[in-house]
């Protein structure tokens, strides 16, 4: 680099007073704002604009509601009219951590080739009646921060909620409010709740939903499903993924049955909100198409072999199980031809 050059940049001609130190405090730096910027939302429940959608795909829609930004005011406005996709909007929220980019990166619906992008790709109506998020409780690790921020501004597909990360804490209850209040007027028929370790066939699942009722619905795979599985709780939806309609979800977030009682295993304590409040008359089991990965384990009601007519499969705790329930379903179907590979399953 040329002396003058030097000067324009503020350093000497012997050298960068900038150390590996230095490097680091930028891009930390860099990375908080971002994550102030474009991840948190500035208002009382640090709501972001990434229920927005991310891009488009080559061959599908791109009006998902969010390929513009929401915003508070346009909240109750739905993106497309009833007749431009068919049954209920679903919104999927998937809690996961911080640190599981590598999972996030599998299943997310942007870009193109990733698990769910496939089935939008197959089936362009969807595109319109489902909205798949990453729920996140606050970030904490100055490392994740940086990532997920870059993540975020990638993808608009993070949710971050005003909380300390948890399973079991109260982040259920935190992103069914959260939800409720960022909509207010109802832009969803559904909101569900779905593990990062759950694969859900999109076009099964608005399917089921489309023969549902759309108030005091309750949806999933309901426990205890045996004398040999009982839980000492009324019946619950399993937390793998269950489904409320609008209106619960709106209930959940003005309750004191839910505010005051909002620790424990967070499946059995929303199926228990519902129990003591009366709530939830239409209920939906999803057994058989709901089910647990079997692997090597005995068939029992809740962990089954696949079957062509699933609704989710849970319990993909490794890449080894993806990729076998992405084989069985032939997700890699929708994949355009390459010379780069010879053969994907």
């Amino acid at each position: 680099m040329s002396s003058s050059m030097y000067k324009q940049l503020g350093l000497s001609a012997t050298g960068s007073p900038v150390t590996a130190t230095h490097l680091l405090l930028l891009v930390l730096g860099a990375g908080f704002l971002a994550l102030t910027v474009f991840v948190v939302h500035p208002n009382d429940f640090r709501l972001q604009s990434f229920f927005s959608g991310g891009g488009g795909c080559p061959g599908t829609p791109t009006d998902l509601q969010g390929a513009v930004p929401v915003t508070m005011q346009r909240a109750d406005t739905p993106a497309a009219s009833p007749d431009e996709h068919p049954g209920a909007r679903v919104l999927i929220g998937i809690q996961t951590m911080p640190a599981k980019y590598e999972r996030r990166n599998l299943i997310r619906t942007y870009p193109c080739i990733l698990v769910y992008a496939l089935q939008l790709r197959e089936h362009p109506a969807l595109t319109a009646a489902v909205d798949v998020r990453f729920v996140l409780c606050n970030v904490t690790s100055p490392v994740d921060a940086v990532l997920v921020s870059l993540e975020a501004t990638r993808y608009n597909d993070i949710l971050l909620l005003n909380c300390a990360e948890n399973m079991d804490g109260g982040k259920t209850y935190d992103f069914f409010s959260t939800v409720a209040r960022a909509f207010p007027n109802g832009t969803y028929d559904y909101v569900m709740k779905a593990d990062d370790d759950t694969y859900l066939r999109l076009p099964a699942l608005t399917s089921w939903l489309g023969g549902a009722a759309r108030e005091d619905a309750y949806l999933g795979l309901e426990m205890p499903c045996d004398a040999e599985n009982f839980y000492p709780f009324p019946p619950f939806m399993s937390g793998m993924g269950y489904v409320l309609s609008w209106d619960l979800v709106r209930w959940v977030a003005t309750s004191e049955t839910s505010r005051r009682d909002r620790v424990g295993r967070e499946d059995m304590w929303t199926g228990r909100w519902l129990n003591v409040a009366g709530k939830a008359k239409n209920r939906y089991d999803g057994a058989p198409r709901m089910y647990n990965y079997r692997g090597d384990s005995p068939v029992n009601c809740f962990r089954r072999d696949f079957h062509p007519d699933t609704i989710a499969v849970h319990m993909l705790k490794d890449d080894k199980r993806w990729a076998e329930t992405l084989a069985y379903f032939n997700a890699t179907a929708a994949l355009p031809t390459s010379g780069l590979y010879h053969h994907l399953p």
